[in-house]
């Protein structure tokens, strides 16, 4: 399988064509690619690497903040219009009937001659016991923290992906909790985590001065994006792989 960064940046990033942080798993088998999010920049950044809508065979989100749903109106309304196809969508069942009435029904609950649901766009896909097979591959759910509402954390989850050469964490968006992600972080081979580099700290977020007092062997196989537009500082000097570039391709 191949993983590739279509964004590096964090939400509220503008300029330097790092887009938002969403990804393109390829199957080297069946030449299907499942999208990784799918935030309000992904028509560019899908754009930026040769990609459009029509080369997406399915799509996972992982929580319903608009960096990671922003684009999932342009993204179903493409496949349904000019396709006239339905897009498959893995989800966590807990977010399901959320990302409809607090996201999509805005735009898309109106047909011409009927009202329409979720289930007019995407085919839904099984997540049960936070699990799912994509491409022959097993993928996982790992809740993460990231935000609150009102003191109650809302539902968001990383990815544990079993590759054929290695395993891979994707975070998603979480904050610095290594109490909660460590069993993953030991799992893995490979790591690609959330890491906030702002002078500010959102606290939504892992931040760089958090994640390098991880121990030496944890830092050693992880990647680090979702960054903000400054300067980042040397990452692998301070034990990780590094930060990873826009377009930049891993295979697993």
């Amino acid at each position: 399988m191949k993983l590739t960064f279509l964004g590096v940046s964090s939400a509220l990033s503008v300029g330097y064509k790092n887009f938002h942080s969403n990804m393109l798993v390829e199957s080297a088998d069946t030449d299907q690619k499942l999208l990784i999010d799918c935030g309000g920049d992904v028509r560019h950044s899908l754009y930026e690497l040769g990609f459009s809508a029509a080369d997406i065979d399915a799509v996972y989100i992982s929580h319903l903040h608009a960096d990671h749903v922003g684009g999932l109106e342009w993204l179903a309304f493409s496949k349904f219009f000019v396709e006239q196809n339905k897009l498959p969508l893995y989800i966590s069942t807990d977010q399901k009937q959320a990302l409809w009435d607090h996201v999509l029904s805005g735009g898309m609950s109106t047909l011409e001659e009927s009202n329409s649901t979720l289930e007019t766009f995407f085919k839904l896909r099984s997540t049960e016991s936070n699990k799912f097979i994509w491409s022959g591959r097993d993928f996982e759910l790992i809740k993460v923290p990231h935000s609150y509402s009102n003191h109650e954390l809302l539902p968001s989850y990383g990815l544990f992906v079993s590759g054929s050469k290695l395993n891979i964490f994707i975070t998603t968006d979480t904050r610095f909790a290594p109490d909660v992600l460590n069993e993953a972080y030991e799992r893995a081979d490979i790591i690609f985590h959330d890491c906030e580099t702002s002078s500010h700290f959102s606290k939504q977020h892992a931040h760089y001065t958090q994640l390098v007092t991880l121990p030496f062997h944890i830092k050693q196989k992880m990647w680090l994006y979702d960054y903000n537009d400054v300067s980042l500082p040397d990452a692998v000097s301070d034990g990780f792989k590094g930060f990873v570039t826009r377009g930049q391709v891993f295979d697993f």
